[in-house]
């Protein structure tokens, strides 16, 4: 969309035209010469609509024009002042919504009775309340209009309401758009791009402007695949809410704690990241990384460090019991004095080295292993996709010696050929679905039904690889 106009700045009006393309970038062009430098805000009257623009980064500039990128954008009809306060800056509610989540929602919201066409309004769906913060999700009904000149239509439509009994700012509800939305990633296998974040005008707690909204665009692809995936949504979704409605309040605070627990958050932002690398291979790292993170956040510190110190003291009393006959056969083989002197310092440090060395570490294939409980991988593995056999190794050996490959370029000969990488790809994201979706969802039996169904998921499953 583009909006041209006149923008206020630096105190005079420049012509301009501001643009926000599919994913939300948003781009200011202001046809004039001999502007520079940043701007934190800049106020346009463009295309019928009113603008405020924050912090603009000039990022190019030629004769007679000057682009600027835009973190966000207000887009309204008209810019209430209150007190001289920017009311764009006390945001303490706002709702969005994306696709699919009609779908995955499935309510009926048209009524035929004889003859007589009705809209039903579903419940609100609660998700979460606590500490001053309530996630709730409301339908709405919106003018749409198939031609401006010819009809309008009434719709329907889901969306996610947020409200907060503090302001929230923009990097706030932009961290909370994200956490909706790869919660309901995971559960439908993925969520498609944001529409809409509309907020009221609030000041002291007040709304100033009754039922009208402003609209905010931020400077994000919140669209949660890890891959631009290409007819996607001709596949099934993952859940439905029908199968799960007793239980999404109880699922969504648990998402809730998951994703700002240091320990599982830079796995969950690995997986869903819009920057990842594209390759075939740079997928296939992120989602071994993912399923690592995970098996490290799982681990037993306290059991670990237990072990470390039974290992000891297994060490330590090897010592002790073999001492004397230690030190004959160093003054046998005629080492100085300081060593015999020092034998128990050395020995110490040997002890804490064999130690720290092995640190009763998991290898990457025992992580990928214990998290293949379905055996998805063991059960589909043909060492036709290996580049050489080796009766030692298992899939999990071959999977980690390629993870080396391509992450060190290890010069393993024992590693999954380039044409299986998208098939194991498949197969390690299952995996790691899996892993997420069991935090939250207490039904292994219907979790493990509704992942083999996952077409996409198990897209490699119906032909003979």
């Amino acid at each position: 969309m583009v909006y041209k106009g006149k923008f206020y700045f630096d105190r005079k009006y420049h012509p301009g035209e501001c643009e926000v393309d599919e994913d939300n970038h948003i781009y200011l062009t202001i046809n004039e010469s001999d502007i520079n430098g940043y701007k934190e805000k800049i106020i346009g009257d463009a295309s019928n609509k009113q603008l405020t623009l924050y912090s603009c980064r000039l990022i190019e500039n030629g004769i007679g024009y000057y682009k600027y990128q835009v973190s966000y954008m207000v887009k309204n009809f008209i810019n209430v002042k209150y007190k001289n306060v920017d009311l764009n800056k006390h945001i303490q509610d706002f709702r969005f919504t994306f696709e699919p989540l009609c779908e995955w929602l499935g309510f009926n919201t048209i009524e035929k009775k004889d003859d007589e066409i009705k809209f039903n309004i579903p419940n609100a769906v609660n998700l979460y309340n606590n500490n001053g913060l309530n996630i709730t999700i409301k339908y709405f009904e919106e003018d749409s209009f198939v031609d401006k000149n010819i009809i309008k239509n009434i719709e329907v439509i889901p969306y996610i309401c947020i409200s907060s009994d503090k302001v929230m700012s923009i990097k706030k509800i932009t961290i909370y758009v994200q956490l909706i939305t790869k919660f309901f990633a995971i559960l439908m296998g993925y969520s498609g791009k944001v529409k809409k974040i509309l907020f009221h005008k609030m000041y002291q707690g007040m709304n100033l402007m009754g039922n009208l909204e402003d609209e905010l665009v931020i400077n994000i692809d919140f669209t949660n695949c890890y891959d631009v995936r290409k007819g996607y949504p001709m596949f099934n979704l993952r859940t439905y809410f029908k199968d799960l409605s007793d239980d999404i309040s109880d699922m969504f605070n648990k998402w809730f704690s998951l994703y700002f627990d240091k320990k599982y958050k830079e796995a969950i932002l690995f997986y869903f990241s819009p920057y990842g690398d594209r390759t075939i291979e740079g997928e296939f790292l992120t989602l071994m990384k993912c399923l690592e993170k995970v098996s490290i956040a799982e681990e037993n510190k306290l059991e670990k460090q237990n072990k470390n110190r039974v290992f000891n003291k297994i060490l330590n009393d090897f010592y002790k019991k073999h001492k004397e006959e230690l030190e004959k056969e160093l003054k046998n083989n005629n080492f100085k004095r300081e060593y015999i002197k020092n034998i128990e310092k050395i020995h110490e440090d040997i002890a804490n080295a064999i130690v720290y060395k092995y640190d009763n570490r998991i290898t990457l294939s025992k992580r990928i292993k214990d998290a293949d409980k379905n055996l998805i991988l063991k059960e589909t593995f043909n060492i036709k996709h290996c580049t050489r056999k080796n009766d030692n190794y298992s899939v999990y050996d071959y999977l980690a010696n390629t993870r080396n490959y391509y992450t060190h370029l290890d010069n393993s000969e024992y590693i999954i050929k380039d044409e299986y990488i998208p098939c194991y790809c498949r197969k390690l994201e299952k995996l790691f679905v899996n892993k997420l979706l069991n935090f939250i969802i207490n039904d292994k039996e219907y979790l493990k039904e509704r992942l083999n169904i996952d077409r996409y998921l198990t897209i490699y499953d119906y032909k003979d690889i």
